[in-house]
């Protein structure tokens, strides 16, 4: 009901009470009474979940109405639930049509009643005089009103609506507080190097016991043959003398050179 207007006076009585499927039953009694044939055909009545805009059908003779309940006690009827029933019944092909509520209407909902023609707007002033011996039995069954609040219960309940919101808010700030903390000391924790020293994997190979050596044995009827000791072969004559030529040779040749270095070293 966002957007609608408030009633000018809310009331608090029987009337205001009661749910608005017993409102729909209450007025079906009121028509039966007054000779209408009544037809319940609101959720109220039916039990079902949609109405299809109408809580009452009424038939005498030749006339044939429409009756649509609005149980408004806090804010006013609107033009749009007379333009409602105004279509309903056009295809209902009624020869009337009522709104009711236990509130107040608009202005405008009042103009678009009187401009239409074959409605009738039924306000909570109206339904109370019209209900009048059933309120007064429901008011003699229900239980009194409870009193209104005084200024300073109104002041108390604030000022405890107020603790509350702080409770529930350092409440929240400490969850928070120790889920913070919680969180920093696992992330440190799962943080942490851990050393974790291995043992080292030795490998065991298998070893082979060496097979022991056996000497072997030489039949007893073979005999160990020496091997003839290697002479060199003797020089010849002819041999001997060109040994002896190349060795002077060579011995000439050193004594040239370690002249020839001397005379060097002395110049």
């Amino acid at each position: 009901m966002t957007g609608l207007k408030n009633v000018r006076n809310r009331r608090d009585d029987a009337l205001a009470r009661v749910g608005w499927d017993q409102l729909e039953t209450m007025l079906a009694d009121y028509y039966r009474g007054q000779g209408w044939n009544v037809d319940h055909v609101g959720t109220g009545g039916s039990r079902t979940r949609f109405d299809g805009g109408i809580d009452l059908k009424l038939r005498k003779d030749n006339e044939y109405v429409l009756v649509q309940c609005k149980h408004w006690n806090a804010k006013q009827v609107t033009h749009n639930a007379v333009h409602e029933l105004l279509g309903i019944k056009v295809n209902e092909n009624a020869t009337g049509a009522i709104v009711i509520t236990s509130g107040e209407f608009t202005q405008a909902a009042r103009e678009a009643a009187t401009r239409q023609g074959h409605i009738q707007l039924v306000d909570g002033d109206s339904l109370r005089a019209m209900l009048g011996p059933q309120l007064d039995v429901l008011a003699s069954t229900q239980p009194p009103p409870l009193p209104k609040a005084t200024p300073y219960y109104r002041k108390r309940k604030e000022m405890f609506a107020g603790r509350r919101s702080l409770l529930l808010f350092g409440s929240l700030m400490f969850a928070a507080l120790t889920l913070y903390g919680f969180f920093r000391l696992t992330y440190g924790f799962m943080s942490r190097p851990i050393d974790v020293t291995l043992p080292q994997r030795t490998v065991l190979r298998p070893q082979k016991t060496p097979a022991p050596y056996v000497t072997p044995q030489q039949p007893a009827s073979e005999t160990t043959a020496e091997a003839p000791a290697r002479t060199e072969p003797a020089m010849t004559d002819a041999e001997l003398e060109e040994w002896k030529r190349k060795n002077a040779e060579s011995m000439r040749i050193l004594e040239e050179n370690e002249e020839q270095a001397a005379a060097e070293a002395e110049q």
